[in-house]
């Protein structure tokens, strides 16, 4: 009888060995794709073996699921699953499962850190000295957070930590999310509100929703334009539920004071993107999830899920789940 096998198409972790120990210890096989798979064209020759796959970045697209005929289900490293096409998996009766607990502290407090530093001006006094300048002046007037009210956009388990955190520096805290109860809201003390109501009273707007065509350019000119003038907007979910163009736009104008972003429509950001040159910019390199802590944990379960696909059984963080076995 041949031994299943579990396939991880992409990854950038420096060893697969956590992987390896738990794979290997249920008694399946663990490989790596080589070199990593980038395209679709990719997974299809090089992961044609799999009985279930751990993927990064590579684009699961219905073809490729089609084309991996032993497939029993496919694992995210990561939460979002915007690179598999959930809806050819349930079709084809192939399990998806991500790891829902990883890096919510993480996330939550890079957000915290950068609407921080953004509403304390800092990013910006920085390149003033750095550029011969001194003093605040320009960057006034600098509220007090107790007269700031931070807008969450969704309120999934990182929004709700950023609003537990955000509590002890007396933001005033209000959240929008059509698909929670209101039970979810009162629990955490967080006013719920409607999204054209948080646009318009926000002064720090800060994103944790998942990539769907109903978020997908969500913050665009046109909802700029309903938001206060001089907020700020914090991204740490996904780089295209904002339109880059009319960010730019609007950071240029003052109708957006600044901006931090983890995430960005193209990643690497493109060497001549404008953001690279602003001053009301904070910007890092899609690393808010990471931590020593968060990046184990998160390859540990991963390969946890796959095993329990190999198995039969349905993994902690299934998302598609019709059945395991084929």
């Amino acid at each position: 009888m041949l031994m299943l096998k579990a396939v991880v198409s992409d990854n950038t972790f420096p060893s697969l060995d956590l992987q390896r120990r738990v794979i290997e210890s249920a008694g399946f096989e663990l490989r790596e794709a080589q070199p990593k798979c980038v395209t679709e064209d990719d997974v299809i020759a090089r992961c044609g073996d799999a009985d279930a796959l751990l993927v990064q970045w590579a684009p699961i697209t219905r073809r490729v699921l089609k084309s991996l005929t032993k497939l029993k289900g496919v694992v995210r490293y990561g939460v979002g699953v915007d690179n598999i096409d959930l809806d050819a998996a349930r079709e084809l009766r192939i399990g998806v499962a991500n790891v829902p607990t990883y890096c919510l502290e993480e996330v939550s407090n890079h957000a915290m850190a950068m609407m921080l530093s953004l509403a304390r001006r800092i990013p910006q006094d920085h390149a003033g000295i750095v550029h011969g300048g001194w003093g605040v002046g320009p960057y006034l007037p600098i509220p007090a957070f107790l007269d700031m009210t931070l807008g969450l956009v969704s309120f999934g388990a990182i929004a709700r930590r950023v609003a537990r955190k955000a509590k002890a520096f007396g933001f005033r805290i209000v959240a929008a999310d059509p698909f929670l109860d209101d039970s979810v809201f009162a629990q955490e003390g967080v006013e719920r509100v409607d999204m054209e109501t948080l646009f318009k009273s926000a002064d720090i707007i800060s994103l944790h929703c998942p990539l769907v065509p109903a978020t997908t350019h969500l913050i665009r000119r046109e909802t700029i334009a309903t938001m206060k003038p001089g907020v700020l907007i914090i991204n740490t979910s996904r780089g295209a539920v904002i339109r880059e163009s009319d960010l730019v736009e609007a950071l240029a104008n003052g109708k957006v004071l600044a901006a931090g972003l983890d995430v960005f429509e193209r990643e690497p950001l493109p060497v001549d993107s404008p953001l690279r040159t602003m001053r009301n910019v904070l910007l890092t390199s899609h690393a808010a999830s990471v931590s020593l802590r968060a990046v184990e944990a998160l390859q540990v379960k991963a390969a946890e899920s796959a095993r329990d696909f190999l198995e039969g059984k349905r993994p902690e963080g299934a998302m598609v789940w019709p059945s395991a076995a084929k």
